[in-house]
């Protein structure tokens, strides 16, 4: 099968999650961070990227009108696609905030014990 489908609107293509410029500018710059991401090593950042590549988040943001456009407003919990996309971008901000304060924190390192020999004592002491 060439073309991905779907079992939404009348199209059954992908274009519910990915059919208008502020979807696709979304997805864009959500997957754009995915190397940060990998490179933060934080389970946590790693758990909310993937919740906001959540489909219904992108489905909200569709501007489709007539029929469909019902089916999305009726199960959007936005006022409208714009909405949608404005607090989708927020979130996204904050979210690359908290990357980009990750990444550019140094890890703590470990330090190295060393077991060195004391006179006069029976052992090692850690030094």
């Amino acid at each position: 099968m060439p073309y991905y489908v779907s079992w939404a609107d009348i199209e059954r293509d992908v274009s519910a999650w990915l059919g208008n410029d502020m979807q696709r500018s979304a997805m864009d710059k959500l997957y754009a961070l995915k190397d940060d991401v990998n490179k933060a090593g934080c389970a946590e950042l790693k758990k909310t990227w993937r919740k906001l590549q959540t489909s219904d988040l992108f489905y909200y943001m569709c501007v489709k009108w007539f029929n469909d456009g019902d089916v999305h407003k009726y199960f959007s919990p936005y006022d409208s696609p714009y909405d949608a996309f404005i607090y989708f971008m927020n979130v996204y901000s904050d979210f690359k905030q908290r990357l980009q304060d990750r990444i550019s924190t140094p890890k703590p390192t470990k330090k190295r014990m060393k077991r060195r020999k004391v006179p006069g004592k029976v052992g090692y002491t850690i030094a």
